[in-house]
């Protein structure tokens, strides 16, 4: 097991270790090997930070007194430098609740939060899908071909005004569309089920209008409507913004993960949590520079069916009512 230890070092660090064997230091545990600086450089958490999630996830790991067993650090880090790089693999689960939407009385003050931004009311949370790049799997291979033409898995999230996520669904591959996976998604029936009058998502021209789930105008033609589609944007612009800083934080998001769906959807919760967890914890994220890989939204040809009608209806006051000034 002390084998792993190289797979955080660099390789240069790894000849000037080997080195100098007789000076004797727990390189079991990389928080006695970094000052607070490096650490988040590699691992993308302070040294407290660290400790913190050890003793979240501490009953979750295997770990013996054996003389070369990886000391819970290591095997956090172990698993904090895949998520920051991308380099090697790890298996890893899920199971600390990091992740949920807000309560009803927590709603409010995610909604003033939301109305400071560009004034727009009601808002709970903010819905889009992300693709997470993959390698050619070895089973239904042309399901996880996406619109742009490579594999992936294509990554529901709901998120806060504070770029928190509060709903992460990663498990369909990339050929399913954004629309489908929220019509068929637990969170979607539990927003129709519970939201109040007046509660909206928001999500972009490739989710079906409802009431509860409010798009922009394709083709605005009154005041009010391009009021509404600016406060939409200027709010909505969030959730992407979230999507490049968790790539930021996270590369192995934002390249190719080479492993099997299954151990992708697992990594990509794991990320999810992480980030909440960095949030609110206040760590630092580097500038380290990740290209924009967001595309036009993929606008829906809706079927004018009954239900579509009146929340079309439904928008059309709620753009009156709200921004006719």
């Amino acid at each position: 097991m002390a084998q792993m230890i190289p797979l955080f070092l660099a390789e240069e660090e790894t000849s000037s270790l080997m080195a100098c064997q007789r000076v004797f230091r727990d390189l079991n545990d990389p928080l006695d090997c970094y000052d607070d600086m490096e650490l988040v450089r590699r691992f993308r958490f302070s040294r407290v930070t660290i400790s913190k999630i050890t003793e979240l996830v501490a009953n979750y790991l295997n770990f013996t007194e054996r003389s070369y067993a990886a000391s819970p650090h290591l095997q956090v880090c172990v698993a904090f430098r895949f998520f920051a790089s991308g380099t090697f693999q790890i298996i890893c689960g899920d199971g600390i609740n990091f992740v949920s939407l807000p309560a009803s009385l927590k709603r409010v003050e995610v909604k003033n939060k939301f109305y400071e931004i560009a004034h727009f009311p009601g808002v709970v949370g903010l819905v889009d899908g992300t693709h997470i790049r993959i390698q050619r799997p070895s089973e239904n291979e042309a399901d996880y071909i996406n619109r742009h033409f490579y594999h992936s898995i294509n990554v529901q999230a709901i998120c806060q005004p504070d770029g928190m996520f509060s709903d992460v669904l990663a498990c369909f591959p990339g050929s399913v569309h954004d629309s489908r996976i929220w019509t068929i998604s637990g969170v979607g029936m539990h927003v129709e089920n519970t939201f109040s009058i007046g509660e909206h998502i928001l999500g972009d021209s490739g989710y079906i209008m409802r009431p509860y789930l409010l798009t922009p105008y394709r083709q605005p033609i009154s005041t009010p409507q391009f009021n509404y589609n600016y406060a939409h944007k200027r709010t909505r612009v969030i959730v992407e913004q979230t999507f490049r800083r968790w790539k930021r934080r996270f590369h192995c998001l934002h390249g190719e993960l080479r492993m099997s769906p299954d151990k992708v959807c697992s990594i990509i919760v794991a990320c999810a949590v992480l980030h909440n967890i960095a949030i609110q914890w206040k760590q630092p994220l580097l500038e380290d520079e990740v290209s924009d890989d967001s595309y036009p939204d993929d606008v829906l040809d809706f079927e004018e069916t009954v239900g579509h009608l009146a929340s079309k209806h439904y928008r059309d006051q709620f753009s009156i009512h709200n921004f006719s000034n």
